[in-house]
């Protein structure tokens, strides 16, 4: 199925948004789901075609926003460093800096944007969930609606590493368990600041 008959199948025009997908799916099975309309009434061809298409076309929305995600510079103004690269090695996340370096006897205080990973309560971090077929009792593998297939849930925080004047020597600093997760294996990565010092920010390439 392609992604252009996905939106079709869904009464939607081509790139809409998350949020449409979503609404235009719930509309869907009010109007063609055994358990909006009755067994009688219900099309259930048509709700298998939408209920394919609006898997598809979640996992290809949520494969969008994660490489968005990816590529997101972790800057923020007023701080005493410059974004240079964000890369991913396996479950560990590297965030390459040109940082001020402090004075003698001072210190730097970096607030870093990142990005928390937990497993989603919805599927338990499995991706999949149970979705109950008409009035049979029966039960079929779905995408988890919570966490769309992924197996965590993300939220934005801000990391606080205080770096003193005896470290500007240091290369890199680990933070442990503060990269990505792997909700399958209950497994998370760490986040490796990669430092370049500068004594100004203008002047470091």
């Amino acid at each position: 199925m392609s992604r252009t008959n996905s939106y079709k199948d869904l009464n939607l025009r081509e790139g809409a948004s998350l949020n449409e997908i979503k609404a235009a799916f719930r509309q869907m099975a009010k109007t063609c789901h055994p358990d909006a309309v009755g067994a009688g009434r219900a099309d259930v061809e048509k709700f298998i075609k939408a209920q394919a298409a609006y898997k598809k076309l979640l996992q290809t929305a949520a494969a969008r926003n994660r490489a968005r995600r990816k590529n997101a510079a972790p800057d923020s103004p007023g701080q005493p460093y410059r974004w240079e690269e964000r890369r991913e090695e396996g479950l560990d996340v590297v965030y390459r800096l040109t940082v001020l370096r402090p004075a003698a006897g001072e210190a730097r205080r970096l607030v870093l944007p990142a990005r928390a990973q937990e497993a989603c309560p919805r599927c338990l971090g499995q991706g999949r969930t149970l979705a109950k077929l008409g009035d049979h009792g029966l039960y079929r593998p779905t995408l988890c609606p919570k966490c769309e297939g992924r197996g965590a849930l993300e939220r934005p925080v801000n990391l606080a590493v205080t770096i003193a004047a005896d470290q500007v020597g240091r290369s890199k600093i680990r933070l442990r368990e503060a990269g990505l997760y792997q909700a399958s294996q209950a497994r998370r990565g760490d986040l490796i600041l990669e430092l370049i010092w500068a004594d100004r920010l203008a002047a470091a390439n």
